[in-house]
């Protein structure tokens, strides 16, 4: 470990630029390019509207590609849905000089061709740092030893609940993201880095920027969820899953955030997951840090860019921001100039939602790396709140690829960090529980999870927020995902692995005394007394015996005094019949079949179940609910099958 300096980072100051963006009315049927300039399908007068931009030396772009085939696109899916979507083909990033945009938007709200045009602030990575923590100083890297493992400061990855558990997914086929892709839209990575080399398909989309913190950013987030699985460095809490990024940046150094999102969308299919790790001033930010910052759905073309994400079936992950603020404050209702009239605040949930999973930043456990940052699973004092938010991460003392407190040196690639912060770390916590879940499902041949049900099943399981001084737990920033709690409750063991594993405990243990539990008022007493031939066993190691042998023979006696009480009271009290027996067997299993469809039958299929998914926890108290109903009625059956 190379020695520190005291030069530090400040969190609010990333090479960014502002966007301009423009949205046009659908009945203008605008078509506009780079080489071609703006043109109307529909024959309305754009000569306002192009004098406008020519003055400023500006060009229109369509935000989600031609402006014909997202129409188009938009029309089939409308008619196979049924559903009104809203129009994307209206939807345009104005490039122009950053100091002519203000200017430019106020010209273009004055053209009748035009419903919307504002400037939005840069966008930043929701990092938190202290200006007390410093990087180290550059050494060769000759002075380096070979890179050791950090795995066991990785505490996030620990049973809940102070970890997510993502061990116990690790148990689970499937359960290290195995099949999942990932894209993060950010500024910039380094995947040339040693701990980033395997399961990458590198920056598809977008040009990186030049800037250090961009890039150890982007570098620490991927290594949050995607780190290689090896002995060296750090393990990603998904490590199999497929991690690509696009930059919000274009060669030109303009910025477009909802392009990046769109771009992101198109190149994964229906239960992938897209992070954004991205946030902007809002409207009552004082200028000071990151003071106000809210996550970017605030801004129409972002939101409109994550519906459509949505629309395919990508679950969407979203840094909720560092601005310290309550997003359910009325100033976020408030319409800014130059939004579209039919604009409603995305924060409030009772106005149509992006589907997005909003990411607040806990406190990881007092006395992780030996610092205390309050209350386990408290809101850390900078993160956003709200009930618009779904699930907390760790947002401090997370232990990652990048920046190089914890090993430095000359090479980027070598650099590791044990403070990464923010809603920054906590949002690549989620994308890796997430990741573990659906890579269990795949490979258990279940419905992977939906953005809809992903959030149910977040805000539903999970070890719930605490309080802290100042900051209780009224102040919502949600649950620390479980693993162990939310795949138990999406792919329940089935009966015969716990059996094979009951009986792999008792071959690898003596067994002093075989105790089975009361059925019928069956007691291994009464048994003992009627079969004393099996007292030779009962102090004996299995070993001695032929485990498996004896087990068996164990159990078929104790199968036929079952049947042979059944033969004189009959099932659950009814009249006395030698088919009873397997009668309940098939009546168990027939009621298994049932709580099994009705469980795995997507929540957007489900509308009692998905009514309040997007601002309740009741829609998982609902589902396990029924599940519990469910797993009363088939009790006594099932009971009778693990005495076998």
């Amino acid at each position: 470990m190379s020695k520190k300096s005291t030069r530090t980072e400040s969190s609010a100051e990333f090479p960014s630029v502002p966007e301009l963006i423009c949205i046009a009315e659908p009945v203008a049927g605008l078509r506009s390019s780079a080489a071609t300039g703006v043109a109307s399908e529909s024959g309305a007068n754009i000569k306002s509207l192009s004098a406008a931009l020519k003055a400023a030396g500006a060009v229109m772009l369509p935000i989600f590609g031609s402006e014909a085939r997202v129409a188009a696109s938009r029309d089939a899916i409308a008619a196979a849905e049924g559903a009104e979507l809203t129009p994307l083909s209206n939807y345009y990033s104005v490039a122009v000089a950053p100091e002519k945009m203000e200017k430019l938007a106020e010209d273009l709200m004055n053209d009748p061709n035009v419903q919307a045009a504002y400037v939005k602030p840069p966008a930043s990575p929701p990092i938190w740092r202290d200006t007390s923590e410093s990087f180290p100083d550059a050494a060769p890297d000759g002075e380096l030893a070979p890179t050791p493992s950090f795995i066991a400061r990785q505490l996030y990855l620990e049973v809940a609940p102070g970890g997510i558990d993502a061990r116990y997914a690790w148990t689970r086929g499937g359960g290290r993201g195995q099949g999942v892709r990932v894209i993060d839209v950010e500024g910039a990575w380094r995947f040339g880095h040693e701990d980033l080399l395997q399961n990458q398909g590198g920056v598809i989309g977008g040009s990186q920027s030049s800037d250090l913190g961009w890039r150890n950013h982007g570098t620490a987030v991927v290594g949050v969820f995607g780190a290689d699985e090896n002995a060296f460095g750090v393990t990603g809490i998904a490590p199999l899953a497929n991690t690509r990024a696009i930059s919000i940046f274009a060669a030109n150094g303009s910025a477009n955030s909802a392009n990046a999102i769109r771009q992101a969308a198109d190149a994964l299919g229906a239960g992938d997951i897209i992070l954004i790790e991205l946030h902007r001033p809002g409207p009552d930010g004082n200028g000071s840090g990151q003071d106000g910052f809210i996550a970017v759905e605030w801004w129409p073309d972002d939101f409109a860019a994550i519906s459509y994400a949505f629309s395919r079936g990508v679950i969407v992950i979203e840094a909720a921001g560092n601005g310290a603020r309550n997003l359910d404050a009325a100033v976020f209702n408030q319409r800014p100039n130059g939004f579209p009239v039919t604009w409603r605040n995305p924060f409030n949930t009772a106005n149509p939602q992006s589907g997005a999973v909003f990411v607040g930043a806990g406190a990881p456990p007092p006395g992780t790396h030996s610092r205390d940052h309050g209350p386990d699973r408290s809101r850390l004092a900078f993160s956003n709140y709200g009930a618009r938010l779904d699930v907390q991460g760790w947002g401090r003392e997370v232990t990652t690829a990048a920046y190089g407190d914890i090993q430095g040196g000359a090479n980027e690639d070598l650099w590791y960090t044990d403070t990464f912060s923010g809603t920054s770390s906590a949002s690549p916590i989620i994308v890796g529980a997430v990741a573990c879940i659906q890579g269990a499902l795949r490979a258990a041949s279940r419905p992977l999870l939906t953005p809809t049900s992903a959030r149910s099943i977040l805000r539903g399981t999970g070890s719930a927020q605490t309080d802290a001084p100042g900051r209780p737990v009224t102040q919502r920033i949600g649950n620390r995902p479980n693993l162990r709690q939310a795949l138990l409750k999406l792919l329940p063991i089935a009966q015969k692995n716990l059996k094979a594993e009951k009986i792999e405990k008792i071959e690898r243990k003596e067994v002093k005394e075989i105790k089975i539990e009361k059925h019928e008022k069956i007691e291994l007493k009464e048994f003992k007394e009627t079969k004393p031939e099996f007292k030779e066993i009962e102090h004996k190691p299995l070993k001695e015996k032929g485990e498996k042998e004896i087990f068996e023979k164990f159990t078929d006696k104790l199968n036929d005094k079952f049947n042979e009480k059944i033969g004189e009271k009959g099932f659950e009290g009814g009249p006395a019949s030698g088919s009873n027996f397997e009668l309940a067997q098939r009546l168990g299993q027939l009621e298994q079949t049932v709580a099994a469809l009705n469980h795995f039958i997507p929540a957007e299929l489900r509308p009692d179940l998905a009514a309040s998914a997007l601002n309740q926890e009741a829609d998982l108290q609902v589902l396990e609910q029924e599940m519990q109903a469910n797993a009363s009625a088939a009790n006594a059956a099932k009971n009778v099958r693990d005495s076998r």
